[in-house]
């Protein structure tokens, strides 16, 4: 039987995004608490979240890898139907530091960034609806629901 929570869903949905790989987030499956530590935080800081969400009921909601973050960023380069746009976001993303090359080269493009943001975001629902299921969970919210 999925347990049913109830989230601040701008936290929840937040927690699915690629970001620092140094960010932890937490759930408490209980009480719909979204916890997360980066690294901005002193270890004071940390350690007092590590401690809450070793508790029962908190579960870690897995970060992105940066080779998940590549395909992700490599397979809308390759939906880009405009050729010059397409080389331009490619060449940008084989920079040294490809997500800034990569999101350099899109502000040139504002129809392409509109469809980078959709993209972006129906990535986060993926991972969040893996996460949902994979630890049998059901969010009582009508975003999580339109989800299918």
């Amino acid at each position: 039987m999925p347990t049913t929570v109830t989230v601040r869903w701008d936290d929840f949905e937040a927690a699915f995004i690629i970001g620092s790989p140094e960010s932890r987030y937490f759930l408490d499956t209980t009480t719909g608490a979204v916890e997360y530590t980066s690294h901005f935080d002193d270890e004071a800081v940390r350690e007092r979240v590590l401690r809450r969400a070793a508790a029962p009921g908190w579960l870690e909601i897995p970060r992105p890898s940066e080779d998940d973050a590549r395909a992700e960023v490599s397979e809308f380069i390759a939906s880009e139907t405009d050729e010059a746009i397409r080389a331009a976001l490619q060449a940008g993303f084989s920079e040294r530091h490809a997500f800034k090359g990569f999101n350099s080269a899109l502000g040139k493009y504002p129809e392409a960034r509109r469809r980078w943001t959709s993209a972006r975001l129906a990535g986060i629902h993926r991972r969040l609806l893996a996460f949902t299921r994979r630890n049998d969970l059901v969010v009582d919210d009508d975003r999580f629901r339109a989800l299918g």
